[in-house]
Order: C-alpha cells, then structure tokens, then sequence
C-alpha cells in the first residue's frame, strides 16, 4: 500500500474520485480539486478535517488552479472529466473542451514538479470494435464525427495521446486507465449516469427501468472497490508506467437481464419499460452491442483481477440507495 505520499485527485468529490481519496487519506497527504458541478461536498465530508487533507473548489481547465492543487505533490490521480453519454449529446463542445484542456494542464503541471499521472480513461476508447475481448493494443472503430457519442470516446483517446507524449517527450511517468462500467455507492442516479444507477433509483422510486433497444447488448459492470484496486496498484507499480491498462470485469450482462436482476434485489413487482434510443438520447446516437475486455495486463503487470460477485455488489449499491433516496 502507497504511503506517506502528496497526492492530488483531480474530480475527487465525484463516485469513483471520492473512493479513491477514501483509500488513500489513511497514510497519505491528499489534496482534492473539484468545481462540484457533478461532484459532492457529501461524498468527501468525512474527510474535511483529517489531518493532511484539502480541499479546492476549483476547474481542472484552468492551469492555475491546477498548478496552485498540485503544489508540492509527489503524484497526480486525474479523475475529472465531463462524463455521461448523455452529456455527451447534449453539449459535446464542452465534452471535447473540458477533457483536452484539463488534461493538458495536469500534465504540464506534473511535468513541472516530477509529478506520477494517473489517467482515468475509459472503455469507451474502444468505440464499436467488434474485436473481443478488447485488448489494449487492439484497434479502434468509432462512427463519424457527425454522431455526437462519439466525442468523448474521441476526447479521452486524445488525452491518451498526451499522456504518451509528455512520456516520450518528457518521460513524464504516467498510467492510463481504461475502466469498464464501474458501479457502487455515490454514483449519481440521474439520467446522466450510468445504466446501474439510473435503474436503481427509478426502481425504489416505483417507476419502470427504462431499457434502450432491444435489452440485448451486454456491459460488463466493474464494482467500486475493484475499480479503486486496479488504481491504487497503478501508483505503487513501476512496471505500468507508460502502459494502457484494462480495469474491469469480463463478465457480461444483457442489459434487460440487469434490469429483472435488479427489479428482484430490489423486492420490487414490476417489468422493464422499452424505448428506443432515439426517445432518450435524440438523434445523435449510436449504441454498442458488446464491450469486454481482455483484463490479462491488468493480472500481469498490476497482480489485480476483480473480486467482487456481481450480485453481490449490485446487493451493496442498492443497499447505500435506500438510504439516500427520500
């Protein structure tokens, strides 16, 4: 375990950034920036007045404030980011800005002060390759650049390419992190999180969970704690710098299936509403119909593979619902 260390987390008021700080503020210093736009103040309250930690309210797009964050710091987890497809068409200028400048900025930060970046990308980078499991060399395949979904897949594979710049330019040590559906606690439950959340919340609300499509395209759903596991690993292994790495399971799950999985844990008599994908997201959509990834990097480089049952976790996410939903 990583100890005695500064670190920043970037968007560590967020679901899996405030985990992250959780598993880190025991045996080191941790500074948080976050402008609290998806963030909560609720999600880091019980760690306000530990000793060695800080707060910033503030935007990762503004070098300054970044700069200011990461004064003194030994490593850099780069959590934030406009994030949830239904963000992504409905202001996808912001998706493209936000990401690319913020992590920009922390890169030349950490290149100033010799900092370690971890980078938070995302499965989504794999567009709709068809090729599985999904490995990290492997190629890409996205839509056009007319389909809004695809620019934050377009914005986080940039960042990916900074990120082995300032390595290659620099050697800067970074890591980066493509996390596969990450699910748990503090998720935000609105129509701009993920398929868990979003079902969870519409069902201890007594509303139908709404699934997309046909419910036959399958996720493979990565609980919270693996997810800050393979990111903990990340900083204290040598071996991962200047490497892509898969966080998630291989595991899949139709979505239709998730839903009555969730309808039943929930001790809920209901049946999952189907819409199209046109009725939630508009017209500038496309869906994937598999995402899976191939997580032997992850085993060799990290020592990690996940840990957690499904139903087990889905059972932990739903019990930490009911005690926030009013």
């Amino acid at each position: 375990m990583i100890s005695g260390k500064s670190i920043l987390v970037t968007g560590g008021a967020g679901y899996i950034g405030s985990h992250i700080v959780d598993a880190l503020v025991e045996k080191n210093r941790v500074t948080v920036l976050d402008n609290l736009s998806t963030g909560r103040i609720s999600n880091i309250q019980h760690n306000v007045k530990r000793k060695g930690f800080r707060f910033i309210k503030g935007d990762v797009a503004n070098f300054e404030t970044v700069k200011k964050a990461a004064a003194k710091c030994d490593m850099i987890v780069h959590e934030a980011a406009v994030v949830g497809v239904k963000h992504y068409v409905e202001d996808p200028l912001k998706v493209l800005l936000v990401n690319s400048s913020g992590m920009e900025n922390v890169l030349e930060v950490a290149r100033r002060i010799d900092a370690k970046v971890i980078f938070a990308s995302t499965s989504e980078v794999y567009g709709k390759s068809e090729k599985l499991p999904l490995t990290e060399k492997g190629d890409r395949l996205l839509g056009p650049t007319a389909v809004d979904r695809w620019c934050y897949s377009t914005s986080k594979a940039f960042d990916e390419h900074l990120c082995f710049g300032y390595y290659k330019k620099y050697s800067l040590p970074v890591v980066i992190l493509r996390y596969f559906n990450s699910y748990g606690p503090r998720a935000d439950g609105s129509e701009y999180s993920g398929v868990i959340p979003i079902f969870i919340n519409r069902i201890l609300r007594n509303k139908a969970p709404q699934v997309h499509g046909d419910g036959k395209q399958t996720r493979c759903f990565t609980y919270i704690s693996d997810t800050v596991a393979g990111t903990m690993l990340s900083l204290e292994k040598k071996g991962a710098v200047g490497e892509i790495i898969n966080i998630g399971t291989d595991v899949e799950t139709p979505i239709v299936e998730l839903a009555g999985r969730i309808i039943d844990l929930c001790g809920k008599k209901m049946k999952p509403e189907f819409i199209t994908h046109e009725e939630f997201y508009g017209k500038s959509y496309e869906d994937i119909r598999r995402r899976v990834p191939d997580i032997g990097k992850a085993k060799k480089l990290l020592g990690w593979e996940p840990k957690v049952d499904f139903e087990d976790g889905l059972r932990r996410t739903i019990a930490w619902y009911r005690k926030v939903i009013r």
